[in-house]
């Protein structure tokens, strides 16, 4: 037996190839790990934007269809139908109310000028360019809030007084509010309210960078029943005046084209934009539409 000696202990550690192997095996697991966490932050991000944009759409659309319903609104003042009255079996245009006309018209590309008189509006047929539209109704404390010490105002807020004279009796004056919508150039729903005499616009809305319109027409100007959209123009070429053309709307479709606040997509995201057409943009901007359909209650009748 001996003793004071020490048994020998060999030790082995890792050849090149498992080393290599090893790192391989780990730099593969870190790359899957970093994948997923980009893909599971991107659709974070997306998740987040949509989200935000639908929020911003919900509130442009409320807006646009809180002043839309209630265009050509004006309280009826003759026992008659709306703006007309039967004789001989034969339908006449009356005015029974303060408000005669259309409450509403719009343009295909928007407007020439946004602080143009209602007459005066005239459309710039841009078919690449978002659309406009322009109501207006007769306004008081319960229809719209109190502003300025006046009893109406417009879509910001602006206290509007009286100041158009009544269709029914020219010595008498009410509150017309009228009301432009349209998207500016920083991508803004934004608006211009006759509460301010130079019609001075001011945005509402961020994230909109595109509004399409389509008009749903009756079949006549005391029709409820929408016998087809239109655009614009195809209203305008109706075949009466603007006024009568005009009247004949008893519904409006409204498509936002919204947009995320940061290009922090990775890559172009494809969208389907506001004519039904797949689209892939030049840029990492989150995209997307969101539609609503409107009815005209004064004009089918509903608030009557």
């Amino acid at each position: 037996m001996r003793t004071g000696a020490r048994e020998s202990v060999q030790y082995r550690g890792f050849s090149l190839l498992e080393l290599v192997l090893a790192m391989a095996i780990g730099l593969v697991l870190l790359g899957a790990m970093l994948s997923l966490y980009a893909g599971t932050s991107l659709a974070g991000r997306q998740s987040y934007t949509v989200s935000r944009m639908a929020e911003d759409a919900s509130i442009a659309h409320e807006t646009l269809a809180r002043h839309i319903r209630m265009a050509g609104y004006s309280q009826p003042i003759l026992m008659a139908a709306p703006h007309s009255v039967t004789v001989d079996g034969q339908l006449i245009p009356v005015a029974d109310s303060n408000l005669a006309g259309a409450g509403l018209r719009g343009c295909d590309g928007g407007f020439r000028s946004t602080n143009a008189a209602w007459e005066a509006l005239i459309c710039t047929n841009a078919n690449t360019e978002p659309d406009d539209i322009a109501v207006r109704y007769e306004g008081d404390s319960f229809n719209t809030e109190a502003a300025g010490g006046k009893s109406a105002s417009d879509c910001l807020g602006q206290g509007v007084s009286n100041n158009s004279f009544s269709a029914v009796n020219s010595s008498v004056q009410f509150t017309l509010v009228e009301s432009r919508f349209f998207v500016s150039a920083n991508k803004e729903l934004s608006c211009a309210g006759n509460g301010n005499a130079a019609f001075t616009a001011q945005p509402l809305v961020s994230g909109v960078e595109f509004m399409r319109l389509r008009y749903g027409v009756a079949s006549d100007s005391v029709g409820t029943q929408v016998v087809r959209y239109a655009t614009a123009t195809e209203v305008n070429a109706l075949g009466g005046n603007a006024d009568q053309n005009w009247s004949r709307v008893v519904a409006v479709r409204i498509c936002l084209q919204m947009v995320g606040a940061s290009e922090d997509q990775g890559k172009a995201v494809d969208y389907i934009n506001c004519d039904g057409v797949l689209t892939r943009p030049l840029d990492k901007f989150l995209h997307r539409t969101f539609s609503t359909t409107v009815g005209l209650r004064n004009r089918i009748g509903i608030a009557r």
